[in-house]
């Protein structure tokens, strides 16, 4: 579907406004503004599918500002992404906080999860539930990535990906590849 920048950003409009009204003048300026925070105005015209992954991710928050909502809810919104576009989504999403907006998102950025004011640790069930200091505990940790998942060093934490097997001496890589 060629959509431009544009176009996908007002699509956050359309709760109000509806896929074949004309925007108003609010309308027009919510998504200038949306815009104008993500820092992607000068790509309005560019179609989504000829941007970059962290441009890409960036359009789609600036759709979700455009709403002008209560709460906010991502799906991993810095994950894999360029530093430019982390920063850009991470700045909108505590100045969205500092300015009574609900975020709600998902992550597996440890570091992210302790800045916010409420953590649900899952691990197809909830694991632990509140603030991050109570919730991102070493226990809670364990039991939701799994003892074979953790090394701890000191007090850094790693948390290897699911392709690692734990021996008694040393972690060891499993197979990438089916067995036959």
């Amino acid at each position: 579907l060629p959509v431009t920048v544009r176009e996908v950003v007002t699509m956050g409009r359309y709760a109000d406004t509806g896929a074949f009204r004309r925007l108003t003048q609010i309308d027009r300026a919510a998504v200038e503004n949306a815009m104008v925070r993500m820092d992607i105005q000068d790509i309005a015209a560019s179609h989504l599918s000829d941007l970059s992954g962290g441009q890409r991710q960036r359009v789609f928050v600036a759709q979700g500002l455009a709403q002008e909502h209560d709460i906010l809810v991502l799906d991993e919104p810095i994950t894999g992404l360029d530093l430019l576009s982390a920063q850009a989504i991470d700045d909108v999403i505590h100045d969205e906080h500092t300015h009574g907006c609900t975020v709600i998102m998902t992550t597996h950025d440890l570091a992210e999860a302790r800045v916010a004011d409420h953590v649900l640790l899952l691990a197809n069930r909830v694991v632990a539930s509140g603030p991050p200091s109570d919730v991102l505990t070493m226990d809670h940790l364990t039991e939701a990535y799994g003892a074979s998942l953790l090394h701890v060093d000191g007090e850094r934490l790693f948390i290897d990906d699911p392709h690692h097997n734990l021996t008694p001496s040393r972690h060891t890589h499993g197979r990438t590849t089916p067995r036959s």
